[in-house]
């Protein structure tokens, strides 16, 4: 299991959500979006140790191969993760049978339930049982601060097969208990997406 596949557990299950949000009284408004999210595991900050990992794979590439894959990777000084909504996106997002069925069909093993909190705010729970995945109990929120601001947290507790050295060097593989901690602010950037792809 790649640390991409965790980060993925951790994305799909705050977007299978985070859609659920057009029921709220505001809808994000269309166009470029970033994202700042603080990751951890049992502790460990995640975003820390992919630049880490990322630097010391570009440390063994010969010069012409590193700066190919720094053009792929992106630049280390851009911040945050850039998502382009398009106004049909944004359309779709307001029809429940279709956020529903994309929140199952992303997260297939597990049983959530959502709650509104407040006219802009969702809360929810539930218990995922994947055994190639994350087995054990989760929730969060999702708050529409305004049509150009959003805010989740994620949380679970229960067991996930991580690789060895993933946790640092020292560190050996793990499949027993892991504690998920995830927070993520997204802004509305502008109406013009430019290279992003669209959601």
């Amino acid at each position: 299991m790649h640390l991409s596949r965790l980060a993925l557990f951790c994305s799909l299950s705050l977007s299978a959500l985070a859609t659920q949000a057009a029921s709220l009284d505001t809808q994000p408004e269309p166009g470029l979006w970033i994202s700042e999210s603080t990751t951890l595991i049992n502790g460990i900050d995640m975003q820390a140790r992919m630049r880490e990992m990322r630097e010391n794979m570009l440390k063994t590439l010969p010069p012409e191969q590193r700066a190919l894959a720094e053009d792929m990777l992106g630049s280390e000084e851009q911040v945050g993760e850039r998502q382009c909504i398009t106004a049909e996106t944004a359309q779709t997002m307001a029809d429940p049978d279709a956020l529903l069925a994309d929140a199952r069909e992303n997260m297939p093993n597990c049983d959530l339930k959502v709650e509104q909190s407040g006219g802009d705010a969702l809360q929810f729970s539930g218990h995922c049982n994947d055994p190639d995945g994350f087995t054990g109990d989760l929730s969060g929120s999702v708050e529409i601060v305004s049509s150009r601001e959003m805010r989740s947290t994620f949380n679970g507790n229960g067991s996930y097969a991580l690789p060895a050295g993933l946790l640092g060097e020292n560190a050996g593989a793990s499949d027993g208990k892991v504690k998920l901690e995830h927070s993520q602010v997204s802004r509305w950037s502008g109406a013009d997406c430019g290279n992003t792809p669209a959601l």
